[in-house]
């Protein structure tokens, strides 16, 4: 990204973006079994905190805690 073609803000939106991405994927990873993320997840833990706006707060409220979720407990509603 070059960041002279965008705003501060639209640059801004694009790292927490980009951090909350690899936020998800700690968490699926995580939710997988796979303890190697663990470390990563609470560096962005940290990251995301320093980075937070209304908009993030409620993506992190409403949409995160099903990414933690196993394949069981998504599908454990579904009609099919």
């Amino acid at each position: 990204m070059d960041e002279h073609h965008y705003s501060e803000e639209e640059q801004s939106i694009v790292k927490q973006a980009d951090a909350l991405c690899a936020y998800l994927k700690c968490l699926e990873e995580l939710s997988a079994g796979n303890n190697e993320f663990l470390l990563a997840k609470g560096r962005l833990e940290k990251t995301l905190a320093s980075r937070r706006s209304a908009e993030m707060d409620y993506f992190m409220q409403v949409f995160v805690p099903s990414f933690q979720l196993s394949l069981d407990e998504i599908s454990q509603d579904s009609p099919l």
